[in-house]
């Protein structure tokens, strides 16, 4: 501390500095004539007072002062004692100086007073610096913490600061595991040398009753040798719940003072939120992880059941049994997802389970006919999942005592779904994971559950379109030869060969011609479908006019047009429409074409048959003004055995194959038949072949 007194004369000086060694004799004082002087005194630190005229401060002098004592604001304080105070006073003030203003003739009354005055000015400037200092100290360390990125380095600050603040010489830190009923890890900072083995187990007892009870915990630490250690813990609480503890050891016997207890709180307030916000970024990279995972699985899934969709959907295309279980095992062991896939059939006495095929999932198939079970309910797996009434049987290792399928003990996931169409059982597929041991999830066994029942509807449908195709061809052939002898026989009567006809007699014969020409037709429709079924219907394709083919075609309707009261319009091109395809079948095609638009017609109505070129195709189209085609029978006009809607084909004569036999005819020689309808405008119909 530095006391500056200015007085009014140098006899003044005299007495204030011979007053300050009879009053302070310890201190150190001088006295200065010009102001080069006066910075020098000022500058030594050994001084303790300094005393110069008034006269030698000047307004401009004192500003100088107070830059000189303004580097270390606290290390002066001016006393200004004078008789005319108010003079002395403003010129302090015009200088911004810390000072107290004495009268002279009581400045030696007050001089103690002054002093005790200036030194609690200058210790709470010097208070107030060592706060600031602190504070600061603190923020550095917080940025400092912030700006790293990692947890341990993180703490590692912390410790540091923790150490720093305190002067103690070792400092702890644990973290509570995810439970919360124990330290995951309790680390050690600072220097080790002077420990006991036992500080660390110590410590950490005492941090875990700071844990348990939520407040600071002091204890005296055993066994410290000749210095007395104390460990202070205190609960490291983030959101009201306990993260951990921080504990430093100290061998000061001072208590900390509030601004290192406030320091101490804020740090280990800092060491919670930072292990908090840790165990927070873990659960959530867990929880995006988990969700990451879950995602790329739905997708996966999606994209398998998408799969076995598709295939599915194909499986329903397919003709031949063979086709469609191979297409149902290699499809369920490879997009699915099982090591191995087996199909199982029941014979035609529903007595057997026969084995097929057996699929892989690196694509091979094997044939496993050799294989066959009874179908017995408690003689073996397939029968029970056969004849059960759960709609899948799933097992694995820990379902499996010496049961199996084939009567050895088996230690694989496996599942067994049965093939049913209407109650009856067709078979049993049988998926594993025979090589990988993976257990089956839930959304495997549905997807195998889906292609299982579509595989038994397909199954269904060839089993019925066999015998449909067995019938149609036995019943074309049984009624062939005596409806061609029916036909000769009428005609040979009509003929007159056997005897004269009256007109009654006539009348009847026409109507039984025209019936057994009926009857043919439907013959020949019947035959030609069974051939197109087997792929033996022939194909001889040549360059032809299509303009020839359209004119014949309906050359061959005309009679029964005029019958029908229906017009017929052919609307071809002057130059020729060539063509290269089989004209005996696109006449065939043709002439169903217009027979329909004939039958489906009103009376009086019309029909255009035209034939063109138009985008590289060469293009045949019939039109009528019939009554339309709604658009919900559109899709199916081209399906065997379909008649349309019910009102309208209950008067018109057939059994729905002639749509059909075009469509399946003109794919084989590569075109396509297209229909534009609408209810009330009639209907055309487009037939496009390749040049």
């Amino acid at each position: 501390m530095r006391i500056l007194i200015a007085c009014a004369s140098e006899e003044h000086r005299g007495e204030i500095l011979a007053e300050i060694h009879r009053v302070a004799p310890d201190w150190e004082a001088s006295e200065c004539h010009s102001m080069p002087v006066l910075e020098k005194l000022l500058a030594q630190e050994h001084y303790d007072a300094v005393v110069c005229e008034l006269e030698l401060l000047p307004s401009p002098a004192l500003q100088e002062l107070q830059r000189i004592t303004g580097r270390v604001p606290d290390t002066y304080f001016v006393v200004l004692a004078s008789r005319d105070s108010q003079l002395l006073g403003a010129r302090t003030l015009s200088a911004g100086a810390d000072y107290h203003v004495i009268k002279y003739d009581r400045w030696i009354n007050e001089l103690l007073l002054v002093v005790k005055h200036a030194t609690e000015i200058i210790n709470s400037r010097r208070e107030t610096r060592r706060i600031h200092k602190f504070n600061q100290h603190l923020l550095d360390l917080a940025t400092v913490v912030a700006t790293e990125k990692e947890l341990s380095p993180q703490l590692a600050t912390v410790a540091q600061g923790v150490m720093s603040i305190t002067e103690a010489s070792r400092c702890w830190i644990g973290v509570l595991n995810q439970e919360g009923n124990e330290f995951g890890e309790f680390r050690s900072y600072g220097d080790s040398e002077g420990d006991t083995a036992d500080w660390e187990i110590q410590v950490q007892d005492v941090a875990w009753h700071a844990v348990q009870c939520g407040e600071p915990v002091i204890d005296q630490l055993s066994d410290a040798g000749p210095t007395a250690h104390r460990v202070i813990a205190l609960p490291m609480i983030s959101g009201n719940r306990p993260v951990g503890a921080l504990a430093l050891v100290s061998s000061t016997a001072t208590p900390l003072g509030e601004l290192q207890r406030n320091a101490l709180r804020f740090l280990c307030t800092i060491a919670a939120v930072l292990t908090q916000n840790k165990h927070l970024d873990q659960r959530l990279q867990r929880r995006a992880q988990q969700v990451e995972a879950a995602a790329t699985q739905a997708w996966e899934e999606e994209e398998r059941a998408r799969t076995v969709l598709n295939a599915a959907v194909a499986v329903t295309d397919s003709r031949q049994s063979s086709e469609v279980l191979e297409k149902i095992a290699t499809n369920a062991a490879i997009e699915i997802g099982f090591d191995r896939v087996s199909v199982y059939l029941t014979d035609d006495d529903q007595s057997l389970l026969r084995g097929t095929l057996q699929a892989t999932s690196d694509g091979a198939v094997t044939d496993i006919s050799d294989r066959s079970y009874p179908l017995k309910r408690g003689d073996n797996l397939l029968a029970d999942a056969g004849y059960g009434e759960a709609p899948y049987v799933l097992l694995g290792p820990e379902e499996r005592s010496e049961e199996a399928i084939n009567g050895t003990e088996c230690d694989y996931p496996q599942l067994l779904v049965p093939l049913r169409t209407h109650g009856a059982l067709v078979g049993v597929l049988v998926a594993d994971n025979h090589q990988t041991r993976t257990p089956i999830p839930p959304q495997r066994v549905r997807l195998l559950r889906s292609l299982a029942a579509m595989a038994a509807v397909a199954l269904e449908r060839i089993r019925v379109d066999k015998l449909r195709e067995l019938f149609v061809s036995s019943i074309s052939h049984e009624l062939r030869a005596p409806l061609s002898s029916l036909q000769a026989t009428s005609e040979l009567v009509l003929d007159e060969e056997v005897g004269p006809l009256n007109e009654e007699q006539q009348k009847y014969l026409a109507r039984m011609k025209a019936a057994c020409h009926h009857m043919r037709r439907i013959l020949d429709d019947l035959t030609d479908w069974s051939h197109l079924q087997a792929g033996q219907i022939a194909v001889r394709k040549r360059k032809v006019d299509l303009r020839q083919v359209v004119e014949h075609a309906t050359q061959t309707l005309r009679s029964r047009a005029e019958q029908a009261g229906v017009e017929i319009l052919l609307k071809l091109p002057p130059d020729s429409v060539e063509v290269f395809t089989d004209p005996r079948r696109i006449e065939q095609v043709l002439i169903n074409l217009v027979d329909n638009a004939i039958k489906f017609n009103y009376h009086r109505g019309q029909v255009e048959v035209s034939a063109f070129i138009a985008d590289g195709e060469a293009v045949a189209q019939v039109s009528d003004t019939g009554p339309g085609i709604p658009a919900e029978l559109q899709e199916r006009i081209f399906e065997a055995f379909d008649r349309g809607s019910e009102e309208i084909s209950r008067s018109v004569e057939g059994v729905g194959l002639g749509l059909a036999i075009a469509s399946q005819i003109i794919t084989l020689l590569g075109g396509r038949i297209e229909v534009n309808s609408e209810p009330g405008q009639g209907s055309t119909f487009s037939v496009h072949l390749p040049l």
